[in-house]
């Protein structure tokens, strides 16, 4: 058993615990907000089931069948779960507007054993949530992720319902909707879960490019000795994998074993900027050899800027380098300024020598 199904085999032991004693205490005392809670803690048992389950499978590896893993079954566990959450919070709000449009309002009868068993959830849920996000960032599973975020909002709605309690027990006739305001906002807390859950599932099941890896390889691989340019990089994620596709241009007069010696650089430049990515290297000739003002309009060309003006002098080993870069008259200098420091990044990592970068921004005729 690895670590993890060991870490969420402990959590699922303690969700169903808790579960049960909550659903228990919660129909006996008649309380609402007590009862919403452990139905909570009975989705988080489901889904802790279902994160048990998805880490035996997504540990597998690559088959016949999943020529890319099986981690994606993570990400399947997670949009499950944000469903789940989603429904019995549907239930929950249900339950407690019938409770406050009806004309007899009958408050709860909450025990101290009511109280102390909220309190003891609160507990175990804050070492849950830690414990799991620890394993989380530390496998990079999706799935540990998904649990502890139930867990971190378990601790939120725990509280919310103990102050529900506190107030009804202590807080006379006064209060007697507190109960049943106290269930609303769990059930809150339970559809915001879900809706982080299921959006970062969804983005990941519908091949969403993992935000900034693309900016962070180019600028990675261009660095590499031999690489003249990386004009495509594709991604996607599956579980704590990264899969990549990147094209990169060399010399077009390298012999294949230099080329071949290139790309084995390339992947090794991947590996230390994300040491989960498992990447594919595309070698492609690329132009014939460029003079300065050829590179500039190259580069240029390939950010699709309309450049003009271009010039180069080298002086005592050091090269200057001007442009004028058209923008169109509505386009704001934000935005003109970003794309014209990228374009100085490009030619930067392209002409080593280079000591100065006079770039001009003028509106397009």
């Amino acid at each position: 058993m690895t670590e993890k199904s060991h870490i969420a085999r402990i959590s699922l032991l303690a969700s169903a615990l808790l579960s049960a004693v909550k659903l228990v205490v919660g129909i006996l005392t008649g309380s609402l907000a007590l009862l919403s809670d452990g139905i909570h803690s009975g989705v988080d048992s489901l889904a802790t089931l279902i994160t048990l389950i998805s880490l035996q499978i997504s540990d597998r590896p690559a088959d016949a069948t999943h020529n890319y893993g099986h981690g994606k079954v993570e990400n399947l566990s997670a949009f499950a779960e944000s469903i789940t959450l989603g429904l019995a919070a549907l239930w929950i709000g249900s339950q407690a507007a019938v409770f406050l449009a009806s004309a007899h309002k009958t408050p709860p009868d909450v025990s101290l054993a009511a109280i102390a068993v909220v309190a003891v959830s609160i507990l175990v849920d804050a070492w849950r949530s830690l414990r799991l996000s620890w394993a989380a960032r530390t496998y990079g599973s999706q799935a540990l992720q998904a649990s502890s975020v139930h867990f971190s909002m378990d601790l939120l709605s725990s509280g919310v319902v103990m102050i529900s309690l506190l107030l009804v027990r202590f807080g006379g006739p006064r209060f007697v909707l507190a109960d049943s305001i106290g269930a609303i906002v769990v059930a809150g807390v339970m559809v915001v879960a879900g809706l982080r859950l299921g959006r970062h599932a969804v983005d990941v099941l519908v091949d969403r490019a993992p935000a900034g890896l693309e900016q962070r390889l180019q600028e990675s691989l261009r660095r590499v000795a031999g690489v003249a340019d990386v004009p495509r990089v594709r991604a996607r994620q599956a579980g704590n994998r990264r899969f990549v596709d990147v094209t990169i241009l060399v010399d077009p007069k390298v012999t294949i074993e230099e080329g071949h010696r290139i790309a084995t650089l390339v992947e090794m430049a991947a590996a230390e900027t994300d040491p989960g990515i498992d990447i594919t290297v595309h070698v492609e000739p690329g132009p014939a050899d460029q003079g300065p003002v050829d590179m500039v309009y190259s580069l240029a060309a390939g950010l699709n800027l309309q450049v003009h003006a271009v010039h180069a002098f080298n002086i005592d080993g050091h090269l200057y380098v001007g442009f004028h870069v058209e923008f169109p008259a509505v386009d704001s200098v934000a935005k003109a300024h970003a794309a014209v420091s990228e374009l100085e990044n490009r030619i930067r990592l392209r002409l080593p020598a280079v000591a100065e970068i006079n770039s001009h921004i003028e509106p397009a005729p």
